[in-house]
C-alpha cells in the first residue's frame, strides 16, 4: 500500500519541464519513470506535462483490443493464471509519481504567476483610488 504522503522532490525536474514537448518530454519520462512508461505516453500522443496532467486515466487505453497496443500491453501488463491481465504495480506507481511531480511543479508555477500579477493589480488599484479621490475633491 503506498504511503499517504509522499516526499515530492521536484528538484529532479528540469526548470523548463512544463515547456518540454515530444522528444525532450519522452526522454525525461524515460529517465524519471521508465522507457516503457514513456512508450505508453508516446503511443497515446501524450506529448507534454500539461497533456499528461490532464489525462484522466493513462492506462484506460489498454482496455481496447488493438494491434498497435500489443507490444506495449505485453510490457505494461502481467497475465494472471486465470488469463486475466493486470497493470504492473511498478508501472502504475512510476507514472503516478511522475504525474504528481508535474502537478507540484505546475502549482509552484501558478503561485509565482499569481505573485507577479498581485503587485500589478495592487498598483492599479492604488492608482484608481488616487484618481477617484482627486475627482471627488
Amino acid at each position: 500500500m503506498p504511503p499517504t504522503t509522499l516526499n515530492m522532490d521536484i528538484t529532479v525536474l528540469p526548470p523548463d519541464v512544463l515547456s518540454l514537448y515530444d522528444k525532450s518530454f519522452y526522454e525525461l519520462v524515460r529517465k524519471l519513470a521508465a522507457p516503457t512508461e514513456a512508450d505508453l505516453l508516446e503511443l497515446q500522443g501524450i506529448r507534454s506535462a500539461y497533456s499528461l496532467i490532464h489525462t484522466e486515466d493513462i492506462f484506460n487505453i489498454l482496455k481496447y483490443e488493438c494491434k498497435a497496443l500489443d507490444q506495449i500491453f505485453k510490457k505494461v501488463c502481467l497475465q494472471l493464471d486465470d488469463n486475466r491481465y493486470i497493470i504492473k504495480p511498478g508501472c502504475k506507481s512510476n507514472l503516478r509519481y511522475f504525474t504528481q511531480l508535474l502537478n507540484v511543479k505546475n502549482q509552484e508555477y501558478l503561485k509565482t504567476i499569481a505573485l507577479r500579477i498581485k503587485p500589478k493589480q495592487t498598483s492599479n488599484d492604488d492608482d484608481n483610488n488616487s484618481n477617484n479621490n482627486t475627482l471627488a475633491s
